[in-house]
C-alpha cells in the first residue's frame, strides 16, 4: 500500500469514526414522547396562527357590518336621498386589490427574513392600521387605510402556511392545515354578533 493510499484510508477511517460518533449523539424518543412533542407544537403553533388568521378575516370583512351600522352616513358616503352608494363597494374592493398585488412579495419577504421576524411585524403593523381606521373622518381616508391593510395582510396566509410546512411532515400537515382553516372560519360566526353588540352599545 502506498503512502497516498494509506493516507486516504486514514482520512476515510477518521470520517467514518466521526460520522458514527455523530449518529450516537442523536437523541431517540419513544412514540409516546414524540406524540407529546407534536401536541405541544400544535398548541403553540396551530392555535396561535389560526387565531391570528381569524382576526385577519374579521378585519377584512367587518366593513359590511359597519356599513349597516351607519358608517356611510358618518363618512359622507350617502347620496341626497340617503341611499346606499357604490362607494361602500369600492372601499371594500380596494382591500383585495392590494391584497392580490402584494401576496407574492409577501411570500418573498417571509422567505428572506424568516417567519419568526416577518409574521409578528406585519401583525403589529396591520393592528396599528386597523386602529387608525377607527379614527378616519372621510371615506377617502378609509379607502387609503383599506389599501394599506390589504398590503399588510397579504403576506400572512402564505407565511403561516410556510411556517406550518417547516414543522410537520407531509402526513401530519393536512390535519394541521384543516385545524388552521377551522379556527379561521370561526370568524364568520362571531363577526356579526360582535358588530351587533357594538351597535347596540353605541
Amino acid at each position: 500500500m502506498s503512502f497516498a493510499d494509506e493516507k486516504k484510508s486514514d482520512v476515510y477511517g477518521n470520517e467514518a469514526v466521526e460520522a458514527s460518533d455523530d449518529v450516537s449523539d442523536i437523541i431517540e424518543y419513544s412514540e409516546a414522547e414524540q406524540k407529546k412533542i407534536v401536541h405541544r407544537i400544535d398548541r403553540r403553533l396551530v392555535i396561535i396562527t389560526g387565531v391570528i388568521y381569524c382576526i385577519s378575516i374579521i378585519d377584512r370583512s367587518n366593513i359590511g357590518s359597519a356599513a349597516v351600522a351607519g358608517m356611510p352616513k358618518d363618512l359622507g358616503m350617502n347620496t341626497q336621498n340617503n341611499a346606499y352608494t357604490p362607494i361602500v363597494s369600492i372601499v371594500t374592493l380596494m382591500f383585495f386589490v392590494s391584497y392580490i398585488f402584494f401576496e407574492t412579495p409577501g411570500v418573498v419577504g417571509c422567505r428572506k427574513f424568516g417567519p419568526r421576524i416577518f409574521l409578528p411585524v406585519i401583525c403589529l403593523l396591520w393592528g396599528a392600521c386597523v386602529t387608525c381606521m377607527g379614527l378616519v373622518k372621510t371615506w377617502q381616508q378609509l379607502l387609503g387605510m383599506r389599501l394599506i391593510l390589504g398590503a399588510l395582510e397579504a403576506g400572512y396566509f402564505p407565511g403561516a402556511s410556510y411556517l406550518l410546512s417547516t414543522w410537520y411532515n407531509r402526513y401530519e400537515l393536512g390535519r394541521r392545515f384543516a385545524a388552521f382553516y377551522v379556527i379561521g372560519s370561526v370568524a364568520n360566526a362571531f363577526t356579526v354578533s360582535l358588530i351587533s353588540h357594538l351597535r347596540h352599545k353605541r
